[in-house]
């Protein structure tokens, strides 16, 4: 089995845009978006503010991170991540390799994300490439599940804590 990376070009968004719809993911990959329509997609993904990095296994599409500068200003990238269920056993080794791509091809001093309290398999996943929770602001996401409003929690990953990551998942082996 072969994981590789790389930016995802205009001619795939379309692809990653149906796997989403396929899982009924977008609740988990990008809560703070929503569900798009394919030409909002399209052009989100084609914007040059936002990084669109495919995760491919044995060259098929298995996963994406989205990232974002915070601001102008800043080395932090706010992210949104997703790895289609086909995959979903090897999400944590897809993510800590998405993460390292970042680390060594971006000048990012860190990645954050906010994740919705309800999404356990999420804040597992993150936890198990590095982030750590940083705390957490209440009522930011709307959960149709429990139709009520619910908190979120901030995650960060430094290059420090991926590596932490890596070394405790190699101890797991």
């Amino acid at each position: 089995m072969e994981i590789t990376y790389r930016i995802i070009q205009p001619a795939e968004y379309n692809i990653f845009y149906e796997l989403i719809n396929q899982d009924d993911s977008w609740w988990a990959f990008s809560p703070s978006l929503g569900q798009l329509s394919a030409g909002d997609w399209n052009a989100y993904c084609g914007n040059e503010n936002i990084l669109c990095l495919g995760c491919f296994v044995d060259n098929a599409p298995a996963g994406l991170l989205q990232g974002t500068a915070f601001s102008t200003a800043s080395r932090a990238m706010r992210i949104a991540v997703i790895a289609f269920r086909e995959y979903a056993k090897i999400a944590p080794v897809m993510m800590r390799g998405a993460a390292d791509w970042v680390f060594a091809s971006i000048d990012c001093a860190c990645m954050f994300g906010e994740v919705p309290s309800t999404n356990r398999h999420v804040m597992n996943l993150l936890q198990k490439t590095g982030f750590e929770k940083q705390g957490s602001i209440p009522e930011l996401y709307w959960s149709d599940a429990k139709q009520k409003f619910v908190n979120a929690t901030i995650v960060v990953c430094t290059p420090e804590s991926l590596r932490k990551a890596k070394s405790d998942a190699d101890l797991d082996i």
